[in-house]
């Protein structure tokens, strides 16, 4: 990591909360037709701005009370404040939310603002720097491999196609719901792969034990990169062991854990280690996480559902982490990624990371603005 980061004084705190209406997709916890985030743009007293995202995903309309939990409690405490390492300030503002993981039971809620603003902290100090964020962070291999994730088993051929020509040549499909149905469809559609293509599979805690168990012994031989979610997080250690040792295929989970305890008592049933910078943890969190699964022997493969915000900024970790893990990059229809660029820089199923100061791209905020609910300013040009 670059050992000299700029002090910085925060002065100013831009929020904006999206909903947006969107093509259905259906998985194990329902179909959902809208797609929610929460965008940040912190500035300093030099002029410089960071972005970062908050997830709000069930339901969308939790934008908003991500957006409040913002505006009340954490943006007014960091307007004002002089730091350089990014964790100490991300530490100070979960002291002043405790209250409400205490008395308000808002753990995840309050994670997932916090990843957000460790995010648009660490773009602001790496544009400050005028270096790429993943070069801020230590790293110096700018290429990784992604996929196209968030396909319904069936999905049609036609449709791989088009994500051929995209650049993608490996896909993650939607399992556990409906498996009489959709376990059929998905070795049909592994085997309608290519031998060099990958098939990644997604079951969004859908299964108990017993059933995870039933499912996967159907979908064993069929060459899966890794199952993932196959239980609830809130399923015990020894679940996840069982399931584990009856299974060849790879187990894959990490977005829904929040504490960085929690992912080190995984990485003793998990093969895949998935934090998501937009629920927990930010840049700083999953940096973390993904140097401790490389040096436990696990693959780091940072899970990302939302805009483009979320998606790169989990390319930069991939990328200063190393490993050689794969990016997860959602296909499915977002109004909120309209503005986004990033699929000019896939090809044959790598992306490169510009080396563009922080993220490595501006945000256009006018073409999302007829799904912006709700935003505020707190500080500067308040």
């Amino acid at each position: 990591m670059v050992s000299a980061l700029p002090t910085t004084t925060v002065t100013g705190v831009s929020l904006y909360a999206y909903v947006a209406p969107a093509e259905s997709i259906a998985s194990s916890f329902g179909v959902r037709s809208e797609r929610g985030a929460v965008l940040i743009r912190v500035e300093d007293a030099s002029g410089s701005f960071g972005w970062g995202e908050v997830w709000s995903g069930m339901p969308a309309s939790g934008a908003l009370h991500r957006l409040n939990l913002l505006r009340e409690f954490v943006a007014p405490a960091l307007v004002g404040t002089t730091f350089q390492a990014v964790q100490p300030a991300i530490a100070r503002l979960r002291s002043l939310t405790l209250p409400i993981i205490r008395l308000a039971g808002e753990r995840g809620p309050v994670a997932q603002i916090l990843g957000g603003m460790d995010t648009a902290l660490w773009d602001l100090q790496a544009r400050r720097m005028g270096l790429p964020l993943y070069r801020v962070l230590g790293g110096t291999q700018a290429r990784m491999r992604c996929y196209a994730s968030g396909l319904a088993p069936d999905t049609p051929a036609a449709r791989l196609d088009v994500l051929r020509q995209a650049g993608y040549n490996a896909f993650k499909f939607k399992a556990g719901f409906d498996d009489a149905r959709s376990i059929p469809l998905l070795l049909r559609q592994r085997r309608a792969l290519a031998p060099t293509e990958a098939m990644m599979l997604d079951a969004n805690c859908g299964w108990d034990l017993a059933t995870a168990t039933q499912a996967l012994a159907q979908l064993d031989d069929g060459d899966f990169s890794w199952i993932e979610e196959p239980l609830g997080p809130e399923c015990p250690a020894a679940e996840w062991q069982a399931l584990k040792a009856r299974t060849r295929i790879p187990i894959a989970a990490g977005e829904n854990l929040a504490d960085i305890d929690e992912f080190v008592a995984a990485l003793s049933w998990l093969d895949v280690i998935q934090p998501d910078v937009a629920k927990w943890g930010g840049i700083s969190g999953a940096h973390e996480v993904g140097l401790r699964a490389i040096a436990a022997n696990r693959q780091f493969c940072p899970h990302s559902f939302g805009t483009q915000v979320a998606a790169i900024a989990s390319a930069h970790v991939l990328a200063a982490t190393g490993g050689g893990g794969y990016l997860e990059l959602d296909v499915n229809h977002n109004p909120l990624r309209a503005t986004s660029t990033y699929g000019e820089w896939i090809k044959d199923g790598v992306l490169s990371l510009t080396e563009a100061p922080g993220l490595g791209f501006e945000l256009d905020l006018r073409g999302i603005e007829p799904y912006c609910r709700a935003s505020c300013v707190i500080g500067a040009n308040a």
